[in-house]
């Protein structure tokens, strides 16, 4: 094992030089790669709490980004990281690119070099991840042995054949109600509970989003109790009776705030976390007096209804994309458009379960012609028809998304199909986009820019064309 001499420096202080055998690091303080010659530790971020100390062993959560967006993460959860004691680290070697063998090589190098520089508690060894990166995480203790849970964000679960029930590990989740992957959680934790996989889904008020710091902690409370349920951690009674406290005051503003499913939702769960830990009569207590409320049972026949409605909804989404994209079927464009007024409509409801089926349906449908884009964009032989109908269809899911128009002007214009190309160059120009050098260098527009009828919009809207306008 490497032996590494550790100096802690204090916020502010300069950074030591690393010397061979030394590594100076920082607590309170995101660092973004760690000064050695190993060409996968030099890739790391490390966030040590403010707290840390070499004479004791501390559980970590390995970020799985792939997006790139590692240090912007890791410092949104650097309070939570505090008061829960956890140690955060990534690496930049894990990229989106990579097959799922490399990323979970990657990992298993990363966590190797953590346990050669760091006192860790291999009992809490822990994955963490957003949207793609909850997959991946959720993934890893299934594949890497010594890694005991996940916290996953704002995400719904992987192929569930990836789960190992051999397996088991702690699963922690978090989820808005307004993402458009909350129904599939939902439904996808009775299949964990099927594989022995011990879960709790922390879901709030919000959509597709990094979720309020208190969530997050939650979160970590959560996964720290876990390892006192299965003795991985000494029962901590300070602890217990924190997580107790803010589980208590997490029910309680969302019942002053007419959350009360949710609420009903935390109830329950906190009687499940806190059980054989303390006593959680408060818990059921609260559960009763709110399914009692008449605020709880009219919610609960909201929820029903749109439930039902998202179900039916989804279904036929997944059946007409697919049932377009292979037909080119433009003329089905009008009933996408009548879709997204019927979205909108839900999102503008007085009732708050109308709003968030609006906002799921919302996401689910971007969500969905996205990854049609990326398969399509990804063939060999690219299906352009496909692509002009995706990318006309992401101008009226996402009309502020101006990419999109970019695209179908210009491979409308690869097949000479100018008229189109003009048509979506208006509908451009009124959104108010101003790249005049952008639009006279998009590929396949070598006779487009030059033709009169390109030129005239682009000078009606913007002033000034290239090229002459007859």
């Amino acid at each position: 094992m490497r032996r590494i001499i550790i100096f802690f420096l204090l916020v502010g202080s300069t950074m030591a030089p690393a010397k061979a055998q030394e590594l100076a690091l920082k607590r309170g303080v995101v660092m973004d790669s760690l000064p050695v010659n190993d060409s996968i530790t030099r890739q790391i971020m490390l966030y040590l709490p403010q707290d840390f100390d070499t004479g004791k062993q501390w559980p970590v959560l390995f970020l799985c980004d792939v997006e790139g967006e590692r240090s912007k993460k890791m410092r949104y959860l650097k309070a939570a990281a505090d008061k829960n004691g956890y140690i955060i680290a990534a690496t930049g070697a894990l990229r989106d690119s990579l097959s799922l063998t490399d990323k979970i090589l990657t990992i298993s190098k990363s966590l190797d070099e953590l346990k050669d520089l760091l006192p860790l508690d291999l009992d809490r060894v822990y994955t963490l991840g957003y949207d793609t990166g909850g997959q991946l995480a959720t993934i890893v203790p299934s594949m890497l042995r010594g890694v005991m849970g996940v916290l996953s964000v704002a995400s719904s679960l992987p192929n569930l054949d990836l789960i190992n029930p051999k397996e088991p590990f702690d699963f922690v989740g978090i989820m808005g109600r307004g993402d458009y992957q909350y129904l599939y959680l939902l439904e996808s934790e009775a299949a964990l509970d099927q594989r022995k996989v011990p879960n709790y889904t922390l879901y709030h008020p919000e959509g597709h989003q990094w979720p309020d710091l208190k969530y997050l902690d939650l979160g970590m409370q959560v996964l720290t109790l876990m390892g006192m349920k299965r003795a991985a951690i000494p029962r901590n009674d300070r602890i217990i009776q924190s997580a107790y406290t803010d589980y208590q005051n997490a029910i309680l503003e969302l019942e002053q705030t007419g959350q009360w499913g949710l609420a009903y939702d935390y109830s329950e769960q906190g009687e499940s976390i806190f059980k054989a830990l303390t006593a959680v009569d408060w818990f059921r207590d609260k559960k009763k007096s709110i399914r009692k409320s008449k605020e709880y049972k009219d919610q609960k026949r909201e929820w029903d209804a749109v439930r039902l409605n998202e179900l039916v909804l989804a279904g036929d989404y997944l059946f007409y994309l697919e049932e377009d994209v292979l037909s080119f079927n433009l003329d089905n464009l009008g009933w996408w458009n009548y879709q997204m007024g019927k979205i909108t409509k839900y999102k503008n409801s007085t009732k708050r379960e109308e709003q968030l089926l609006g906002e799921r349906l919302d996401g689910y449908l971007n969500a969905l012609v996205e990854e049609y884009l990326e398969l399509s964009g990804k063939e060999p032989n690219p299906d352009y028809d496909g692509l002009i109908l995706l990318n006309m269809l992401k101008t009226i899911t996402a009309p502020e998304d101006y990419e999109h128009y970019l695209q179908v002007i210009s491979f409308t214009a690869k097949y000479g199909d100018f008229g189109t190309s003009n048509y979506y160059l208006e509908a451009l120009l009124k959104k108010g986009y101003s790249d005049l050098d952008k639009l006279y260098t998009l590929p396949h527009t070598g006779l487009l820019k030059i033709s009169p009828e390109y030129n005239a919009i682009i000078a009606q809207y913007l002033g000034e064309a290239r090229y002459a306008v007859e």
